[in-house]
């Protein structure tokens, strides 16, 4: 796999409208632009890109505060999935934020977002109904982190 032009970065306010535009192509909605800015220097707050040959492939980003990570958000351009992307995005995340616990929400019908999840040893937690926007429910799924 050719991963040396690839890059994995803080985002920067040029980053803001095209994780906007990704978010709502892949997610059906967004946390937004004024959040995107205002929490990108917040120091609990992670936002990382990765990007190959200067074009964002995606980004994540999470709460991380006393061990525990909470991630909001992480989109992959569908051109770019399955592709090891992803994985070394997250991956750079769990490293950065040195988190003991995981925690996210994923749409109980996102079964890409699923099976990436439970192939990184999440396991299922509770069921927010109606969580998102449009009405769909949210499985909350959790992932230890194993003492080194």
């Amino acid at each position: 796999m050719d991963m040396p032009s690839v890059i994995i970065r803080p985002i920067t306010v040029c980053d803001v409208s095209r994780i906007v535009d990704l978010e709502m192509k892949y997610l059906g909605e967004t946390i937004g632009t004024d959040m995107l800015i205002s929490e990108s220097t917040n120091p609990t707050i992670k936002f990382l890109a990765i990007e190959k040959n200067n074009y964002l492939l995606g980004y994540i980003g999470c709460y991380h505060i006393l061990g525990e990570c909470e991630i909001l958000n992480f989109v992959i351009d569908a051109s770019f999935q399955r592709k090891g992307y992803g994985q070394m995005l997250f991956d750079a995340l769990l490293k950065a934020v040195d988190a003991k616990r995981v925690i996210l929400d994923v749409r109980v019908n996102n079964e890409k977002g699923l099976n990436f999840y439970k192939k990184n040893g999440f396991k299922q937690i509770n069921v927010r109904k109606n969580y998102y926007l449009d009405g769909t429910d949210s499985l909350v799924m959790e992932k230890i982190i194993e003492e080194k």
